[in-house]
């Protein structure tokens, strides 16, 4: 079994996953669910029903496409288990459908699942399966894992025992830039946000959008948020937030809020930001209308099938010229993991162990390496290495430097509504709103919670 949460974890408890490249996460998604069923499970009346619930279907990703197949091949070779795919790429979709499931007591039997305490409830409420005697029984089937990688869904410090899922990929937030735009317009690629706030607007005079920021995905300020978070204060304000020693309303958060403010009102953004979404940011970049786009590893294998690859260029997120003592601070470190609701006793357990494993196995990562060319980061090591692509590369002269990672804010706090609300609220900036009033919001709402506990 693996132990030990950790609330923050450094580069070096993953690097062993870096050197075989940088990952792909699901941001670039239609918004239905996939729904997929192979008719050679449909066609046995005494299949036993699995449902998976992840955020791929979209045929156009690398990672997504994989996944959907691997759907259509776990159906081919298990007759007897009527595989449902209900994944749907909406982050808020996807929650709700989750939520409406457990409501209805009929909770999906695989899912991927965010971890951290923001989902500590599922848990102790046993909505989540402790998968740790199948590990225990089963060593092989994780003996690739990085263990550091496990801390998220290990609730031990919250005095629940059990490891809560597998992880699927580490991943970094960083940057995207078309190198033949800042070559057209004569400037060198910017590091620090000194460098973009005074390209911004050579940028936007030639007609560019100088960061495009597709805020219809709420995350999308979310992630912005902790990103710039971790490079003008560290961990710190992290830490006080969570533990209550500063509060959301605070000058450290309004000033955040604020410089996300200003390079909107200045047009660094672009313009029409709750218009598009993420995939709309990628659209951008391929298309040559916007110069950066803020994003991750997980779109490197997505951004890798463009047409004009050989002019994007991966950097990490970029840091304050002001605060070098923060240059290597990132939002990163585990992805989502694949977890499980059935429970021993239950009629489709055994059938939902097979599910889990599957798409879980080194076999399962070791495809996914090879169809991305050995781009993207793995939660699991490979005894041989796939000479990485360009932008992987890129990212990982970054991203092997980073001093200290966390996962969004709002995923170390018990308060599990905490997430949506804070992405939410600092989404409104793109409604004009004002950054004092949104973190007054955000406060109101933490004290609301507290009151009730």
């Amino acid at each position: 079994m693996k132990k030990g949460f950790v609330r923050t974890l450094t580069a070096a408890a993953i690097l062993g996953s870096l050197l075989t490249g940088c990952g792909s996460k699901a941001a670039s998604q239609p918004e239905e669910s996939s729904g997929a069923v192979q008719e050679s499970g449909a066609a046995n009346k005494d299949a036993v029903k699995v449902r998976i619930l992840t955020r791929f279907s979209n045929p156009d990703s690398v990672r997504e496409k994989y996944f959907m197949d691997m759907v259509a091949k776990f159906q081919e070779e298990n007759p007897d288990i009527l595989l449902e795919d209900v994944s749907i790429s909406d982050e808020e979709s996807h929650d709700t459908l989750f939520k409406t499931a457990v409501a209805a007591g009929d909770p999906i039997e695989v899912f991927n699942f965010l971890g951290y305490a923001a989902n500590l409830d599922y848990v102790k409420n046993g909505v989540i399966t402790d998968v740790s005697d199948i590990i225990e029984e089963d060593p092989a089937w994780t003996e690739h894992y990085i263990d550091a990688l496990f801390a998220p869904v290990d609730y031990s410090d919250y005095g629940v025992e059990g490891i809560y899922g597998l992880p699927n990929a580490p991943y970094g937030v960083c940057c995207f830039y078309n190198k033949a735009i800042f070559d057209e317009v004569g400037l060198e690629l910017p590091e620090t946000w000194e460098d973009i706030e005074a390209a911004a607007p050579v940028l936007i005079e030639k007609g560019y959008v100088p960061m495009a920021f597709g805020a219809k995905d709420n995350y999308r300020a979310g992630h912005f948020l902790t990103a710039l978070s971790m490079k003008y204060y560290g961990d710190d304000l992290k830490n006080n937030l969570i533990n209550g020693e500063t509060a959301w309303n605070g000058p450290e958060t309004v000033a955040l809020i604020e410089m996300m403010q200003k390079w909107y009102e200045s047009g660094l953004f672009g313009t029409n930001n709750l218009a598009y979404d993420a995939n709309g940011e990628l659209a951008k970049l391929e298309s040559g209308e916007a110069a950066i786009i803020f994003s991750g590893s997980w779109n490197i294998a997505t951004i890798n099938e463009f047409d004009n690859v050989a002019d994007i260029v991966c950097k990490g997120f970029p840091y304050f010229a002001s605060k070098p003592e923060f240059k290597d601070q990132w939002m990163g470190g585990p992805d989502d993991f694949m977890s499980m609701t059935a429970k021993p006793g239950d009629d489709n357990y055994e059938a939902s162990v097979r599910v889990l494993k599957f798409f879980t196995s080194q076999e399962y990562w070791q495809g996914l390496y090879e169809v991305q060319g050995g781009g993207g980061t793995f939660p699991v090591k490979f005894d041989q290495v796939i000479e990485a692509d360009p932008l992987t590369t890129q990212f990982n002269e970054y991203y092997n430097n980073a001093a200290n990672m966390i996962g969004e804010i709002e995923q170390f706090s018990p308060m599990t509504s905490l997430m949506d609300t804070v992405r939410t609220e600092v989404t409104t900036i793109f409604a004009d709103d004002r950054a004092q009033d949104i973190a007054d919001r955000i406060q109101e709402t933490v004290d609301a919670y507290q009151a009730a506990q």
